[in-house]
Parts: C-alpha cells; structure tokens; sequence
C-alpha cells in the first residue's frame, strides 16, 4: 500500500489541472511542488473530516503522469529578443487551458506539455506567436496533472484508503440527480450533463468551441 497521498480539491480545478492543498494550508496550487504530502493515515483522516470536494490521491500515481505546464502569467505576453540567443519556443496567443499556454510543435499541434515544445535557433514571425528564449519559459515551468487521468480505484482504493461512510452517502445522492461529469475538451470547466456517451458542449460563454450543440 502507498504512504505519500496529496489532498486535492475537485472545485478547484484550472483548466484541466487538479488543484493541490499546498504546504502547511497556504491555499491550494496546480503546481506539484507545493503540494503538501501526507502519510496514509494523515490521508485518511483528513478525508473522513473534510468536505466532500476534497479528495486524497496517491502522490506517487499523481507524480508518475506528471506534465510540465507554463502559466501565462509567469512569462512575457510579446515576443522577446535576446542578444546573443540561438534557443526560443514560441507560444500561441489568445489560446489556453486555463491559465497553461499551448506550445509549438514540429510535427504536431500546438501542445500544454512544455516537455515537447521545439526549439528553434531564430524566432519566426507569425503574428499568431509569441517568442521567447528558451530559458525564460524554462524557468517558469512547473509540474501539474490532468484531472481527466484520475483513476478513483488505482489512486485511492488501490492505494489503501477506504471512502468514509458520509461520502459514499453523498455520492449516492448526487447519482440519484441522473447527470454525468463531463471536463470540456477546451477550456477543461467541468459540466453536467445526462447524456453519459457524448460532450454536449461546455456551458462556459467564452467557450465558442465547445458550446451545446442546439446553441451552434
């Protein structure tokens, strides 16, 4: 059985990263690193006497599928020069997974995970990207996951935790409503929905993408 859990917070969710209680209760973060750790039973407790969006997962499950993020509001939001420099990424504008930009790829489409963004020796000249030096985006990155990864039986009940009685309680009057859960493919805001096989389209005003089909 697992020892090292993290406590996250289902309503905290930005974009499709689950949020963490961080160290010492300063609040909650997407970022890994801050992440408080607990032991099996601090896991536990912590479960059976807190609320109901609250939920202890394995930190080595969560580790494991780990993917760095930038938050756009750690890094210039132009394209940035540096003398001297031949290693740059760029970014898209106006495009995000809550606050993560979405990075070029050779080969690919534009991606969150900073891991595969490409390199290039000069920036290019798109009005359609931001360039930076490598560095700069380097230094802003930080490990997050992606809620829609979260296996309840792996990450909890594999991992030796047993569901307090008033939760099981709880999810059981949520399932009595008929409706699903559903993470939009865009923005990642969580929806409710009846149909369980497909999206419907993501609630959000600002999600044009996804919006319900009968909206379209």
């Amino acid at each position: 059985m697992k020892d090292r859990f993290y406590l996250a917070c289902t309503r905290e969710t930005v974009g499709t990263n689950m949020s963490f209680h961080c160290w010492n209760g300063n609040g909650y973060s997407t970022n890994l690193d801050k992440a408080h750790v607990y032991t099996r039973e601090e896991a536990q407790r912590a479960w059976e006497l807190g609320r109901e969006i609250e939920l202890p997962v394995s930190a080595d499950d969560i580790d494991a599928l780990a993917v760095l993020h930038v938050d756009h509001q750690y890094v210039p939001g132009t394209t940035a020069i540096e003398p001297g420099c031949d290693k740059y990424v760029a970014f898209v504008k106006g495009q995000w997974d809550g606050n993560d930009l979405y990075w070029l790829q050779d080969g690919g489409l534009p991606t969150t995970n900073f891991s595969n963004a490409t390199t290039y020796p000069v920036p290019g000249d798109s009005e359609k990207l931001v360039w930076l030096p490598f560095h700069i985006a380097d230094s802003a990155k930080r490990r997050t996951f992606d809620i829609n990864f979260l296996d309840r039986r792996r990450m909890i009940q594999a991992a030796g935790l047993k569901t307090p009685e008033r939760i099981k309680r709880y999810n059981r009057r949520k399932a009595s409503s008929g409706k699903h859960r559903w993470n939009c493919p865009c923005c990642g805001k969580i929806s409710w929905q009846y149909n369980p096989y497909d999206f419907d389209g993501c609630r959000d005003i600002g999600c044009d993408e996804w919006r319900p089909r009968h909206e379209q």
